[in-house]
């Protein structure tokens, strides 16, 4: 099974979202992935992300670039530019 089908389940399965949103890391959430019978790996999540983030529309670009939080397929990506 996909990685998108895993982010599928996911979504529909609270209690799973749970689970992955304690993982530690990247590596964490494929290792989740593989408890299920899903193969990936963290390289694989953060391809997914920068996909979907290049999909963004302009204005949810600029959104990012002036630093605020963007909701994610699973997750929340924040951006913080240093003072």
């Amino acid at each position: 099974p996909s990685l998108e089908t895993f982010l599928k389940q996911v979504k529909a399965d609270p209690a799973l979202l749970q689970r992955l949103q304690a993982c530690p890391n990247l590596d964490a959430m494929a290792r989740l992935g593989a408890e299920l019978g899903f193969v990936f790996s963290g390289v694989d999540l953060v391809r997914h992300q920068a996909e979907a983030t290049l999909r963004l529309s302009e204005p949810e670009l600029e959104a990012a670039a002036a630093g605020v939080s963007l909701e994610g397929h699973l997750w929340l990506m924040q951006i913080v530019w240093p003072n």
